[in-house]
């Protein structure tokens, strides 16, 4: 600070603030820097006159940006990355210098090493091992223990009543059990505040999440109403969750509607202080292929260059003669994984006793929290608590769904819903799971068609089959469900094994055959799968001799203890966490009851919840259509922002519409209440300080006003009237109605507004070809493998394949159904002049591989 000042010739002031940091501070020094010869030649002796004149001791100081003189280049390009200007000085050298170097650099200031050796030697320091840095739950009397164990006890009684054949004495001694371990693991305050939160979320109308990961497995949990899975109806282990032999702190993440999500969040800030809840920042890094477009426009490089050289470094092709094109990828893959930018980690808080301000570094992060300036992994490892608030789209149409359910005078109540209603499991067994948390991928559609779901416990499996890995196991674990003969590697895994038709699927099963057949006790067998998982050689030696030595004292011979340990190496990386799994079938579930006893109210929310996204909004309204529930477009005096449901159509909310955003609307919205708009004069007069030019035309063609009994033409032939200033001369507007659009117009023009075709799709004009043909929908590939259908093409995205051949990705769409079709080579060339937006006849062919369907284009004809 001081330097700069004497750098910009600014002395006396330099003297001042020397002189009032001098004397506030006990320990001030002035830093003498030569990094440069401006610093050396104007700077240094200035500064030194100001440490004789003021009794002030100057130490060495040396900027230091990266390690040797060789990466100077790369310094100075990752910051001009950013702005172009930000140059250093040619002879500046801010590497790491070596002791000798250092002294070399000052050695005509050679009297301030005396200075710096009494600097250190007053410094004293400690560094201690991180500790849990627990927050403490504030309560009026007794211990936190009492009051979690009474709260727990409470709880239990509660949900006990609605558990008539339940083991009172097996909930009663797994409770006293992890009330223990909590306690002594030092835990009884973050279950207290996590009971805190959720409470106060549950009593303001904020939905909550059954559960997510391991803490589903926890009793306590489920006593305190922080998650709604019983562990013990689902046969789930406390120690997946928190593990006595491990100490490690517990993870309760917790989900919530996204758009309830910051209001849990200012409670818990309100009641903490804004400094002891944080959010967490989070790096963005330099990727390979940026790093080498950032370079090279830092080194002036043609960029009709660059994406030549990027495929060159992916195929590994360099030309080491070209030097320019060697200098580029050197210095960008030097930058490559640094960070770039930053950002906030998506549900992670910090929580603490403390002012974190006084612990780490923070800075301001989004809606006024304040952010930490170090990432998620080393917080933990300082043994500060995260907790996970996620806000979840799907509880948000779920509340939705039930809050319109309300409104219709039903007593719904989610608690209440039964794990076996037929209309679920008909429409689970059909795969009409669009829109249903977790089961909506084509994949997982398929999947449930061949799997056929009929209890809860097939939802539960699938989930945890459907991921990479396990996913081979998916049609064994089917054909064993349907009949297909088996054997257990052993007859002891039947009862642990049974559920799963003999092959493992979760974790828990790993740590109950380690504790069957060697002993271990739950905690222990949880480190010996966390230990197996990793596939570390050394560890897979030492734990196979100790499982087998345990399986002989159980009186196992050694072949068999060799076969159950393969066994549980093969299948430690597939197996799945089985409480996140039941804690997400059951919104799952929650979700498909939903759709399938609600069908219109459910779609209406679930179409509000991707309002802009038009793909999706696109498949969600062709499987209402063939419900046979009109979906209509927006409507000037009925739509809000949000779609309706008026117990017979859908309206389209005013929202969809391009170009009118949240303002628009809501101005609109405010308007009406002042009385509906009676027709176009009265429409545009009322709102005509509202709404611009493109508005009003977005308006027009999306159909929103076509309660006024006008065609699109003449309203848009008015609008251009009164932007010529003419309006005033119209007496009688009737007297102007023109011929309408064509409807092909129309069409283009509604895709325009909205994204997609609600009222003039492109098959609409051609239900006589389909008749004369007799043509199918493309729906019928959920049951047939092969069909002729006429569709419109939306996109064709052309690669190459490595055969250098080109092929196509189809988007096809019938007004009904949308799927994406393929073209190989030969069919490609054949068919490419067809390609084009517009209708055509297709043959296509269904292809099943691994679960997924593939729908192949065979033949096209062209629409006359």
């Amino acid at each position: 600070m001081i330097d700069h000042m004497i750098l910009k010739e600014d002395l006396e002031k330099a003297k001042t603030y020397s002189s009032l940091f001098s004397s506030s501070f006990d320990d001030f020094y002035l830093g003498l820097s030569l990094d440069t010869f401006d610093m050396e030649m104007k700077v240094a002796p200035k500064l030194s006159a100001i440490s004789t004149s003021q009794g002030i001791k100057m130490l060495p100081v040396h900027q230091t940006s990266y390690l040797t003189k060789e990466d100077k280049e790369v310094y100075e390009a990752l910051i001009q990355i950013d702005n172009e200007k930000n140059e250093m000085p040619k002879d500046a050298n801010y590497a790491l210098l070596s002791k000798e170097e250092i002294k070399e650099l000052f050695a005509d200031y050679a009297f301030i090493f005396n200075h710096l050796t009494s600097f250190v030697n007053s410094v004293s320091y400690t560094f201690e091992d991180p500790k849990f840095q627990m927050p403490v739950y504030k309560i009026e009397e007794g211990t936190t223990n009492e009051y979690l164990r009474s709260l727990a006890t409470m709880g239990l009684k509660k949900r006990l009543k609605k558990l008539p054949n339940a083991n009172v004495k097996t909930y009663q001694e797994r409770l006293l059990y992890e009330l223990s371990v909590i306690h002594k693991m030092g835990f009884d305050n973050y279950f207290l505040i996590v009971y805190d939160f959720v409470k106060y979320a549950k009593t303001h109308d904020i939905l909550v999440g059954p559960g997510r990961g391991s803490s589903a497995g926890s009793l306590v949990a489920y006593c305190l109403g922080i998650t709604d899975v019983d562990p013990i109806t689902y046969d789930l282990l406390f120690e997946r969750f928190l593990n006595p032999e491990r100490i490690s702190m517990p993870d309760i993440d917790m989900d919530f509607p996204d758009n309830k999500r910051d209001e849990v969040l200012q409670y818990v800030r309100n009641k903490y202080g804004d400094k002891h809840i944080i959010s967490i920042v989070t790096f963005g890094t330099f990727a390979l292929r940026s790093s080498i477009r950032d370079i090279a426009r830092v080194m002036k490089i043609d960029p009709m260059r660059v994406t030549g050289i990027i495929k060159r470094v992916t195929d590994e092709k360099l030309d080491s003669t070209d030097y320019e094109m060697m200098r580029l990828v050197r210095v960008a893959k030097a930058i490559e994984g640094l960070p770039r930018h930053t950002g906030t980690h998506a549900a992670g808080m910090i929580l603490a006793e403390q002012d974190l301000s006084q612990y780490i570094p923070l800075q301001k992060g989004l809606y006024d929290f304040y952010q930490s300036q170090l990432e998620a992994k080393d917080l933990e490892s300082l043994g500060l608590l995260k907790i996970d608030f996620l806000g979840i789209r799907n509880l948000a149409v779920i509340d939705d769904v039930i809050k319109a359910i309300h409104r219709l005078g039903e007593p719904f109540i989610l608690a209440d819903l039964t794990l076996d209603d037929e209309k679920t499991y008909k429409l689970l067994e059909s795969a009409d799971t669009s829109g249903i948390f977790q089961l909506e991928s084509s994949g997982m559609r398929a999947s449930l068609r061949k799997l056929k779901p009929n209890t809860f416990e097939d939802i539960v499996a699938i989930l945890a089959l459907y991921r990479p890995g396990p996913m081979d196991n998916i049609n064994e674990y089917i054909e064993r469900r349907n009949g297909k003969a088996f054997s257990y590697v052993h007859p002891n895994l039947e009862g642990i094994l049974k559920q799963t038709y003999g092959i493992i699927v979760y974790q828990e099963q790993i740590m109950r055959i380690a504790h069957e057949f060697a002993g271990y006790t739950l905690a222990e067998a949880d480190l010996l799968r966390r230990g197996i998982s990793k596939k570390d050689k050394n560890i897979l030696d030492s734990e196979r001799k100790r499982f087998i030595e345990k399986c002989k004292i159980k009186n196992y011979s050694e072949s068999i203890a060799e076969e159950i340990y393969d066994y549980i190496v093969k299948f430690a990386d597939y197996g799945f966490n089985r409480s996140h799994s039941v804690a997400y079938s059951l919104v799952a579930y929650q979700m498909a009851y939903l759709k399938a006893n609600y069908f219109p109210i459910f779609m209406t929310v679930l179409l509000s919840s991707v309002t802009g996204n038009e793909g999706v909004t696109s498949e969600y309204i062709n499987e209402i259509r063939k419900q046979q529930i009109p979906i209509l477009p927006p409507d000037i005096n009925k739509s809000t922002d949000q779609y309706i449901y008026d117990q017979k159509s859908i309206y389209l909310p005013l929202l969809a519409i391009k170009s009118l955003g949240k303002i628009a609307v809501n101005k609109i919205m405010e308007e009406r209440k002042k009385g509906e708009f009676k027709d176009y004069q009265n429409f545009k007069l009322r709102m005509k300080k509202d709404l611009n030019d493109k508005n009003l035309e977005m308006l027009i063609h999306s159909g929103a006003l076509d309660s006024f009994k006008l065609n699109h033409k003449t309203m848009n032939y008015h609008k251009q009237i009164d932007d010529a200033g003419y309006e005033q001369y119209i007496t009688d507007f009737k007297l102007m109605v023109t011929d309408d659009y064509a409807f092909a117009e129309k069409a283009q023009f509604e895709k325009d507004a909205l994204g997609f075709n609600i009222v003039y799709h492109p098959i609409n004009a051609f239900q006589d070809v389909i008749k004369k043909y007799k043509l199918k929908t493309l729906s019928v590939f959920e049951k047939e493998l092969e069909a002729n259908v006429l569709a419109f093409i939306r996109k064709v995205k052309v690669i190459k394949t490595k055969a250098g051949k080109e092929m196509a990705f189809v988007e096809l769409d019938d007004g009904s159904t949308q799927m994406e079709a393929t073209l190989f080579s030969e069919t490609y060339e054949k068919y490419a002049s067809l390609l084009t937006n517009d209708v055509q006849i297709f043959k296509i062919r269904v292809n099943d591989y691994k679960n997924q369907k593939t729908f192949l284009i065979e033949q096209i004809k062209k629409m006359d």
